[in-house]
């Protein structure tokens, strides 16, 4: 006879030395229960034959089960169950072992897998064993003799009740085994790491995946030192059989202690109410034992360890009674500057310290969201649904760059193009913005066989060795020789100002200038490169025919457009193209940042002779460039822009944010200029309207404001009096009235 919780079990041998369990089922056990057992073990046959469970053996009348009448009158069911080979885990003496460990994890996986297609009526039932029906045996939690005892359990069926159960029935269900401890796996007596058995489905029931977890650490010893990484060990085991939800591990913890506080009780209950029955669980207070030893870890570092094992994001608080202490974030500051360098770049008194986005908003470990209403690198929204999954299903596929043919780059390529004037037409793909300016550079040398540019006098083009010669950022920065920078056509605080009838002639005759010096000095013009949305100064209202006057000029130097699209395309000024706003032939387009959602691609877009020309000089090829999970991203990001209709919707929502503003300054004295196009906006502030004097120190401050008020902006120009916003085209009217009424709060408090 063996040991048994409930049934009673014989292993019986036949005369050729076939070995199978008969099982006696307890007389309390319906019919109905054991019907949806044994389907369960013939389902697993029929799906994963090679699974080490029991396999039911029917009677000759071919039957899996059938009721008798024993001596004493009373009727049971009875089955048969061929016997496993192999020792109990709890009998090897080996309690903490990691490879042993690891084989439950992936066999727990394994078993899931094969029943998720299973179900059974009998499978919804008032288990005992149950965690989301464990709270009605609260009662009998009185019958812990130690108080303090007691008094730890109890508050552990409390959270169940109160904050874990309910989010448990959000999770994924299905037909688990629910008792995969160390007496009920059976091993190989030579090698404990080979698991040979699975048995007793007695606790088999329709319930929440997570549940098989926390029951498998059932198997570690509660003395264990290493009781995280022991934990993180059977998780991540099971993660790499079949895929465990964020919300599923950040639960392991409360399941594992509820698993001991529900095992102390009922033995507890066990011994007062039934002292005559055999003991199946010896020491109810083993349990609390380990229930504190895993409070005394903590749920914080118990889930950090899981969640870091399956690679999923730190922890992000959801509420501001967990946000990060000051102490660990003071540890992540230090650790920063010693790993990546003294410098921080923020723009606030404190870092901000974000694992978590959706949509327009940034969530913070203070535990607050914050409106990001700066970053146009997502835009179409942090982390859109969409774009993620096209990233995971392709990097599950297949990662390889385009060496190699595979349809995603090409029909990213013909999408893309399609989007632009019909003579561009070719593109190379490559990892950022600042690579794609590069290498429009070299085209437009090898072009045009000049080599001296034209750029904005406080530009910026990226970060490459040449590009950041591009970037100057400042109107006061020197310039190499073969770079000319051109005055800023702002017609509210520049040299000339909207009231100049001459305003056009006057900015666009820099450019003469400027191709002059080029002549002079033996370069010549080879590009006028320019973002469209002239970011980096500000966002200022261009007069109308400024670019094209500065197109014609470039192109009678022999000159190409190369037209920065990295801020200013995919839909940011109200249109496909900020270029096309400006009525501008562009012979080389670049684009980078939002091209995949944040992604890493970069996309040089041109003629098929120009690009022909240029690979049959370079041959240039970039390993990464386009590789196939990010053209996935490149698609779905044209996906989203196309069907929400983000186009027109920036376009919408970038007047009435400016409406917004423009209302607002009748009230703040301190808002000097609004412009904008689509879903890029200028906010100047100046401390004297009729003098337009910049308000630098006011700006800076009203950064923090802003901050404060948890809506997140970014300063530009050339007096850094400039907000400069750029939310993401998911940006709705909402959105808009919560940053008016925060940047009115803001300038109040100035």
């Amino acid at each position: 006879m063996l040991c048994s919780e409930r049934d009673q079990n014989f292993r019986i041998e036949t005369d050729d030395g076939s070995r199978f369990i008969f099982k006696v089922a307890n007389i309390d056990e319906s019919s109905d229960v054991i019907d949806f057992q044994l389907g369960a073990l013939q389902h697993i046959a029929r799906l994963a034959s090679a699974l080490p469970v029991p396999r039911v053996v029917q009677s000759d009348q071919g039957l899996d089960f059938q009721t008798i009448r024993f001596s004493n009158g009373c009727d049971h069911d009875v089955y048969v169950l061929t016997c496993l080979d192999g020792v109990l885990l709890s009998d090897t003496g080996v309690r903490d072992d990691s490879a042993a460990r690891r084989e439950i994890g992936k066999l727990m996986a394994n078993v899931d897998l094969a029943l998720r297609g299973y179900f059974h009526p009998a499978a919804i039932q008032r288990h005992p064993w149950n965690f989301e029906t464990c709270t009605r045996l609260r009662h009998l939690v009185e019958h812990i003799g130690n108080v303090e005892a007691r008094t730890e359990v109890d508050k552990i069926f409390e959270r169940m009740s109160e904050i874990v159960i309910p989010r448990l029935l959000s999770l994924r269900h299905q037909v688990i085994h629910q008792d995969a401890h160390a007496d009920n796996i059976l091993v190989d007596p030579d090698d404990t790491t080979r698991i040979t058995g699975l048995i007793d489905f007695g606790d088999l029931l329709y319930g929440t995946l997570v549940a098989e977890i926390a029951v498998a650490c059932d198997s570690i010893p509660y003395c264990s030192p290493n009781m995280a990484p022991a934990a993180a060990e059977i998780v991540t085991s099971f993660d790499s059989v079949l895929a465990l939800e964020e919300e599923e591990v950040d639960l392991v913890f409360d399941l594992v202690c509820a698993r001991n506080a529900l095992t102390a009780t009922i033995a507890a209950a066990r011994l007062a109410l039934t002292p005559e029955q055999p003991v199946h669980i010896q020491s109810p207070l083993a349990f609390v034992d380990k229930l504190r030893e895993l409070q005394r870890l903590g749920r914080a570092d118990f889930t950090r360890h899981l969640r870091a094992a399956c690679r999923f994001p730190v922890f992000c608080p959801k509420s501001t009674k967990e946000a990060l202490s000051v102490d660990e974030e003071a540890r992540l500051v230090e650790a920063r500057r010693s790993l990546m360098g003294q410098n921080m770049t923020h723009f606030y008194e404190r870092p901000m310290h974000f694992e978590r986005a959706r949509g327009p908003w940034l969530f913070s470990t203070d535990g607050n969201r914050y409106l990001d209403c700066y970053n146009n690198v997502p835009q179409v929204g942090h982390c859109h649904p969409h774009v993620v999954r096209a990233i995971a299903r392709q990097a599950a596929a297949l990662n390889t760059n385009t060496r190699y043919l595979y349809s995603s780059a090409l029909e990213y390529a013909d999408r893309l193009t399609s989007k632009l004037a019909p003579h561009l037409s070719a593109c190379i793909f490559v990892n950022s913005g600042s690579e794609a300016n590069d290498v429009a550079w070299q085209m437009a040398k090898l072009i045009t066989g000049n080599t001296g540019a034209v750029i904005m006098e406080d530009a910026y083009h990226g970060i490459t060795d040449v590009i950041r010669q591009f970037s100057p950022g400042r109107p006061e920065t020197p310039l190499p020789e073969f770079l000319k920078g051109l005055i800023v056509p702002d017609p509210y605080r520049g040299p000339f100002r909207e009231d100049d009838p001459e305003l056009l002639k006057k900015y666009a005759a820099d450019a003469d200038r400027a191709i002059a010096e080029l002549d002079a000095s033996g370069h010549g013009t080879a590009a006028f490169m320019i973002d469209s949305a002239l970011c980096s100064s500000g966002v200022p209202d261009v007069p109308d025919g400024y670019m094209q006057a500065i197109e014609n000029k470039i192109r009678a130097a022999a000159g190409v457009m190369i037209c920065d699209e990295v801020q200013s395309g995919f839909g940011r000024m109200g249109q496909w193209w900020g270029h096309e706003h400006h009525g501008v032939r562009a012979d080389i387009v670049t684009m980078g940042k939002p091209v995949g959602n944040g992604h890493p691609l970069g996309v040089i877009v041109t003629t098929q002779e120009i690009l022909n020309r240029f690979m049959d000089k370079t041959r240039l090829f970039s390993t990464f460039g386009g590789n196939t999970v990010a053209c996935a991203a490149g698609n779905a990001v044209l996906d989203v822009i196309e069907q929400e209709n983000l186009i027109e919707r920036s376009r919408t929502v970038g007047d009435y944010l400016r409406s917004e503003i423009s209302q607002l300054a009748s009230k703040h004295a301190l808002i000097g200029n609004v412009r904008g196009h689509g879903m890029v906006t200028g906010l100047e502030f100046v401390t004297d309207r009729i003098k337009r004097s910049p308000a630098t120190a006011e700006t800076a401050r009203l950064l923090e404001l802003m901050r404060q008020e948890r809506v997140l902006v970014g300063s530009e120009g050339r007096d850094a009096n400039n907000f400069k916003l750029r939310p993401s085209l998911v940006f709705e009217k909402e959105h808009v009235d919560i940053f008016i009424e925060a940047l009115d709060r803001s300038l109040d408090a100035l």
